[in-house]
């Protein structure tokens, strides 16, 4: 993790938004399991209990530039080094103060030429990182949690893991 310090809050907003995802009584066959032991590849795997099909993701929590739902840029970013994680489908990352989630599918991002930038992390150093960024993202509010289930559910049936399952 780049982050140790945001690491507690990880945590907690992971296990916040599966007990709401779980909760969620919308005849839907998805449950969603995080790991208890942090293996440094991926957080979870949403599984559709019907027919065993499932989609790993990672979760991230952003302290900036995302806050009630509210997204500051019109493209969102999603580091190299997870996008080379081939068993990762799926990126969640939740806003700052756990409203809102914004979804991307891996294979949007990786049809875009990677950057190198410079990186927010606990070092003093001046990180550089590469990063992807996509245009086909989209931001499901907590509240309407079961848009962000049917979304899932369709690209598990359909075998669609990209923007055209929003």
């Amino acid at each position: 993790m780049k982050r140790p310090s945001m690491y507690d809050k990880h945590e907690s907003s992971l296990k916040q938004f599966s007990d709401l995802f779980n909760a969620q009584e919308d005849n839907i066959s998805l449950v969603m399991q995080i790991y208890q032991t942090e293996n440094f590849r991926d957080d979870g795997v949403i599984v559709d209990t019907k027919t065993g099909k499932r989609i790993t993701f990672d979760w991230e929590i952003r302290d900036k530039y995302f806050r009630s739902g509210k997204f500051r840029f019109s493209t969102a970013g999603q580091f190299e080094r997870k996008l080379k994680k081939d068993e990762i489908g799926l990126s969640l990352q939740c806003d700052s103060n756990e409203t809102a989630v914004l979804v991307g599918w891996h294979e949007d991002w990786l049809k875009e030429a990677p950057k190198t930038i410079s990186l927010s992390t606990d070092t003093r150093k001046n990180e550089r990182g590469t990063i992807r960024y996509t245009t086909n993202f989209k931001i499901f509010p907590y509240a309407d949690i079961s848009m962000f289930r049917e979304m899932l559910i369709r690209a598990l049936r359909k075998g669609t893991y990209n923007h055209s399952a929003f």
